[in-house]
């Protein structure tokens, strides 16, 4: 009985996984959807804070993650890995210092979003700078998106962060 509900799980962890790289896709078709960048940031933190509660491994859910940030950049043309080196910073340097700052802990998902998008931002600007070519500008067109997903977050991170 187990055994089915492992197959059950894996399998909805792979549907799952193939919804959202095709909604990767249609973000790059369609420019008003969220790039989930900060959503699947809060994610990732919520997955190493349970990791360090429990010590247990990393699984599945984590190596997923990592390779969402990686085709969301491949598709948006970020520079390659500058999500994961976003991420990482954002880990080990931001997120426990706003835990740590920020009394309204229901906010808390919120500026971890915005956040993410700040470092990704940041990031794509200084290794554009770094290689010499042109500096994307951020357009009021990434405000409703980013909204939406800090909405996203707060709803599904609420609680968890």
């Amino acid at each position: 009985m187990r055994r089915a509900g492992a197959k059950n799980l894996s399998l909805a962890y792979g549907l799952l996984g193939l919804c959202f790289f095709i909604y990767e896709i249609l973000t790059s078709v369609f420019s008003f959807l969220p790039l989930l960048y900060g959503f699947f940031f809060c994610y990732a933190f919520v997955l190493l804070k349970e990791q360090e509660r429990t010590l247990l491994r990393l699984d599945f859910r984590w190596f997923f993650t990592l390779a969402f940030l990686l085709f969301a950049d491949i598709t948006h043309d970020f520079f390659l890995f500058s999500s994961w080196f976003a991420f990482f910073i954002f880990y080990y340097v931001l997120a426990d210092w706003i835990r740590g700052n920020f009394k309204i802990a229901r906010s808390i998902p919120i500026i971890f979003i915005l956040s993410a998008y700040g470092l990704i931002f940041v990031g794509d600007w200084v290794l554009s700078y770094v290689n010499n070519q042109n500096v994307k500008i951020i357009h009021l067109s990434y405000a409703l998106p980013i909204c939406i997903e800090a909405l996203l977050g707060y709803v599904f991170f609420k609680g968890r962060i």
